[in-house]
């Protein structure tokens, strides 16, 4: 995350940028992502500002995930038909 931050900053990232940036990031998305996302999200944006940042955050979690096929729902054991007496 560090050297993409640095890549796209064109800045060195000390710790003090780290905490400003994930302050920034926290306040844009409501909650600081899961790293793995976060770095996902700073290729997708190209940039180091935590606003580009959270638009590529909000729109990984808004896009279609392939879902696990559906079981067949259960089959009714067939009722014989009643015979008049």
């Amino acid at each position: 995350m560090r050297r993409l931050l640095a890549e796209f900053s064109g800045r060195e990232i000390d710790d003090q940028f780290m905490e400003s940036f994930s302050r920034g990031l926290a306040e844009e998305t409501g909650a600081l992502p899961p790293p793995h996302i976060v770095v996902e999200a700073i290729k997708e944006a190209k940039s180091a500002d935590p606003r580009k940042i959270g638009d590529a955050v909000r729109a990984h979690y808004r896009r279609p995930r392939p879902r696990p096929p559906m079981a067949p729902p259960p089959q009714q054991p067939a009722v014989p038909a009643s015979t008049p007496a």
